[in-house]
């Protein structure tokens, strides 16, 4: 996944924010797939702290003097671990 870091950190501002935005929102496409499961809880969990993560990296990158550092990214692309390969493919496409 070091290609979608290195893409990530080569987007404008704008468009790194709008990428983050839709990331969120898959992954509350994600959290929904737990909804009817009876051991659905873990992965509710462990997708929140993903939101959570990801969420505040939106949140303090909307401030036009936040770097988008390697840490930032790493910790993005952590996330990223979590979605489905459609997904992934519907986020790769926005960041060509």
């Amino acid at each position: 996944m070091d290609h979608i870091k290195q893409r990530l950190g080569k987007l404008e501002r704008m468009r790194l924010l709008w990428i983050l935005s839709q990331f969120v929102h898959e992954l509350t496409v994600r959290a929904r797939g737990y909804y009817d499961l009876p051991e659905g809880l873990g992965g509710m969990q462990e997708t929140n702290e993903a939101i959570h993560r990801v969420s505040g990296h939106l949140r303090d990158l909307a401030e036009e003097n936040e770097p988008f550092t390697s840490s930032r990214a790493d910790s993005i692309v952590e996330a990223l671990k979590l979605l489905t390969p459609a997904a992934l493919d519907r986020l790769y496409g926005f960041t060509a």
